[in-house]
């Protein structure tokens, strides 16, 4: 007895060692950021420790040989085959430099595993699902900034010939003052476009040449000019940015998007994983997009007719009818006339994309409600987690980039999380006159009390365009045309005046205050004089590498939590089918009419308006399995559905010749669902 006690005592106590030094280890995982080679050992330590949990994927390698690991996540797989199952792409830092969303996607792994058999809902999840996470994607560019010099970067190993002089990466950046980081050059020369900031002398700004400012400076990466072309550090090592080289929207001759869509191995070796795993029904992508802050999509727009109408909002202010169909170059005349986008390149594709004409470059309406709803539960949540976040900082989905190919071309649900963002200064609001963030919450008859003269100071604080005016404004308000919020949306998509001048506050003077503050000054290092072999007199100086994205990792933790969270919570979103009732009716001898109705129980549709326009996910199809002796009468044996709404329920009909007591069975299926069968006793 003392025996088999002691035996019990034995495997307990190890059963807890094991558990607690699993925790133990992911606990530590918070407190650092992981280099390529610690994901890589994590990763195939816990497939190793977890069989019945996790398997490891060898995706491929990168463009510098470096292994892309990632883990397939799913519970009794003898009985439910994990390529058989709903399943979600948890993806993370294609930029390389996004650290943040590595330490993320590790942490929703520890979550999930650390809730199996603890949490009936999630235990329950993994039964019945697939999580695929691949936590660093281009480990290229993420071992940039665990060697030395730091230096950010987001293009991978590949070489490139930058400079079209034949040599290949012959002209990198040097850490010329031995500080550990790469960061600027600036030499003074009467050919210099930049002028010290006048608010604050250790940032630079650009010149304006119409209000007689002239440039001193030059500005250069630090390093050496290798080659001797008069260029420094203009052909250094690798490489191309993975999160431009995907197929839509594609940035044809931009050397950083790669010479094609897909041209990396990483990006090959991911599409390649995705099409062969074509039950991928979500995508959660961690990085320095964020779709949910900012809906904005990239896009190279082509209008699908020869003549369009402007949108009323619009029209009114290019003082055009908005009932009149117009061509696009008619339209862009008038831009141009009108002043708007002064200095900026105006083209079709710029005015498409503008007025939300272009085909597929735009979400679908019917998925943009959908957008919507999430984005709303979202900022309320970064609220009430006390995280501050700007919408005007956040990047929206870009070209070429992992999130636009999810959506428009794999047709999921796709979200883009950028995690974390540098902190603005609080600034006093003012008593009296507007802001953005007030603009953006008041009334229309609130907006019109202000009077004009306030509204036009609030423009030109702004740098609205000039016949962006408060008289304008005003009667697009009265007229109901737009919302002071929608009107503060508008403003913040325009162009301003040059950043730093006449006294604005610098663009990233944030950053500077945030360096200062929140980082005792490691955020940036000061200027100071280096004799430079080739350009003389020079001073070293900067932002240190990564400080717009990598924080100090306790930084992390509210924002970690939060966002996980979040994900876990999006994931219990899926569609998901079942028999919600059904009815058997006699009609006669052995003639039965079969009624059932399918549910989609979940908060999502069970394929996208765009899934379904680019032909990525199927309509269900619904087939009764009849027995030996049964006939079908009426009906087809393999019904098509569409698809489904979240909560809708719809009803199929059959009629069936069989005997009393034998059993109907059934069938759904879909390449983004988990497949329903249900059996019905004829009584």
């Amino acid at each position: 007895m003392n025996l088999r006690r002691t035996k019990t005592f034995f495997v307990l106590s190890s059963f807890l060692f094991v558990s607690a030094f699993w925790i133990y280890l992911f606990s530590q995982a918070e407190l650092k950021y992981h280099s390529p080679q610690d994901v890589a050992a994590l990763l195939k330590n816990l497939a190793a420790d977890k069989p019945d949990l996790c398997r490891l994927i060898l995706l491929g390698q990168s463009a510098g040989k470096l292994e892309i690991v990632g883990l397939e996540i799913a519970a009794e797989i003898q009985k439910f085959k994990p390529g058989e199952r709903q399943a979600v792409l948890i993806a993370a830092n294609l930029e390389g430099y996004h650290l943040p969303g590595t330490e993320a996607a590790l942490k929703i792994a520890r979550d999930i595993l650390n809730a199996y058999g603890r949490d009936k809902n999630w235990t329950e999840f993994l039964r019945t699902h697939t999580i695929y996470l691949f936590p660093l994607l281009n480990p290229d560019a993420a071992s940039a900034y665990f060697s030395k010099p730091k230096f950010e970067r987001d293009f991978n190993a590949r070489p490139v010939d930058e400079d079209n002089d034949g040599l290949i990466d012959e002209d990198g950046p040097e850490d010329m003052n031995g500080d550990g980081f790469i960061t600027t050059m600036r030499v003074k020369s009467p050919e210099g476009q930049w002028i010290v900031d006048a608010k604050n002398p250790r940032l630079l700004r650009l010149a304006d040449s119409r209000k007689g400012e002239k440039g001193e400076y030059l500005l250069y990466t630090e390093g050496l000019d290798n080659d001797g072309d008069g260029q420094f550090n203009e052909d250094g090592p690798g490489g191309v940015a993975l999160n431009r080289n995907f197929a839509h929207d594609f940035e044809y001759f931009e050397k950083r998007a790669g010479l094609y869509p897909a041209s990396e191995p990483e990006v090959e070796a991911l599409l390649k994983f995705m099409f062969d795993h074509h039950h991928i029904a979500m995508v959660i992508n961690f990085s320095t997009e964020n779709n949910l802050l900012n809906m904005q999509q990239t896009g190279q727009a082509r209008v699908g007719a020869d003549k369009v109408r402007v949108p009323r909002q619009f029209a009114t202010f290019l003082g055009l009818d908005p009932e009149t169909e117009y061509t696009m170059k008619e339209i862009i005349d008038t831009l141009k006339a009108s002043g708007f986008g002064r200095g900026m390149e105006i083209d079709e594709s710029m005015v498409a994309t503008f007025l939300g004409l272009g085909p597929a470059m735009t979400i679908d309406r019917a998925d943009q409600v959908i957008y919507e709803e999430i984005q709303k539960v979202y900022k309320e949540g970064l609220k009430q987690a006390g995280l501050d976040y700007l919408e005007k900082r956040a990047k929206g989905v870009g070209k070429g980039s992992f999130a636009a190919f999810c959506y428009y071309q794999y047709g999921v649900p796709v979200f883009s999380f950028d995690l974390w963002q540098v902190p603005e200064p609080k600034k006093e609001e003012k008593k009296e006159g507007i802001t953005m963030d007030r603009l953006k919450s008041m009334s229309s008859e609130e907006f019109l009390a202000l009077g004009e003269e306030k509204i036009a100071t609030f423009l030109k604080e702004q740098g609205a365009p000039p016949n962006f005016n408060a008289s304008m404004l005003m009667k697009m308000i009265k007229s109901g045309q737009v919302t002071p919020a929608r009107m503060a949306e508008m403003m913040e998509k325009m162009p301003r005046s040059r950043p730093g001048a006449s006294g604005e506050e610098h663009p990233e003077g944030y950053l500077l205050t945030y360096s200062d503050s929140v980082l005792q000054g490691s955020g940036f290092v000061d200027w100071k004089p280096f004799q430079h072999p080739q350009l003389g007199e020079v001073e070293i100086g900067g932002f240190v590498p990564g400080i717009k994205y990598i924080p100090p990792v306790e930084q992390l933790q509210n924002t970690l939590k939060f966002h996980t969270d979040f994900c876990l919570k999006l994931l219990e979103k899926l569609p998901r089918l079942v028999l919600k009732s059904h009815k058997i009716e006699r009609l006669g001898s052995n003639t039965y009419r079969v009624t059932v109705y399918l549910q989609n129980t979940g908060a999502l549709p069970t394929s996208t308006a765009q899934g379904r326009r680019a032909l990525t996910a199927y309509p269900l199809r619904v087939k009764l399995i009849l027995e030996p002796g049964q006939r079908l009468f009426a009906g087809k044996p393999v019904e098509a559905l569409p698809f489904l709404k979240a909560g809708e329920t719809r009803q199929l009909e059959w009629i069936v010749q069989g005997k009393k007591g034998t059993q109907l069975r059934g069938k759904v299926w879909g390449n983004k669902i988990n497949p329903l069968e249900f059996s019905l006793k004829i009584d």
